[in-house]
């Protein structure tokens, strides 16, 4: 999810815990990278994941973060993927790169 999507109209302090969401990311449309293969480098090498589908916000949204959360996060609410390669993703600052849209079956 990029943190340009949090809903910060709603709620000014909501933060990456309340969108139950794994990684957030700054200055990144993850969400055009699906279909794609993505890596993250948090400085012990780079882990390779498959972008599969966007991730739908639910009605809990509104519960934790406040009422029309789950509205703004539509379409913007980040992604689901599938590691492909080990590795750990460290808390701080990483490095991104879109690696190759994969073709055909």
């Amino acid at each position: 999810m990029a943190e340009e999507n949090l809903p910060r109209h709603i709620a000014p302090t909501v933060d990456l815990q309340q969108t139950r969401r794994n990684i957030l990311l700054r200055g990144v449309d993850i969400d055009s990278y699906i279909g794609w293969n993505i890596e993250l480098d948090s400085g012990d090498g780079p882990v390779v994941l498959s972008v599969n589908r966007a991730a739908r916000p639910c009605a809990w949204m509104d519960s934790v973060i406040g009422a029309g959360a789950q509205r703004a996060l539509r379409g913007g609410g980040g992604v689901r993927c599938t590691p492909l390669s080990d590795g750990v993703i460290r808390v701080g600052p990483a490095g991104f790169r879109g690696v190759e849209r994969p073709t055909g079956p």
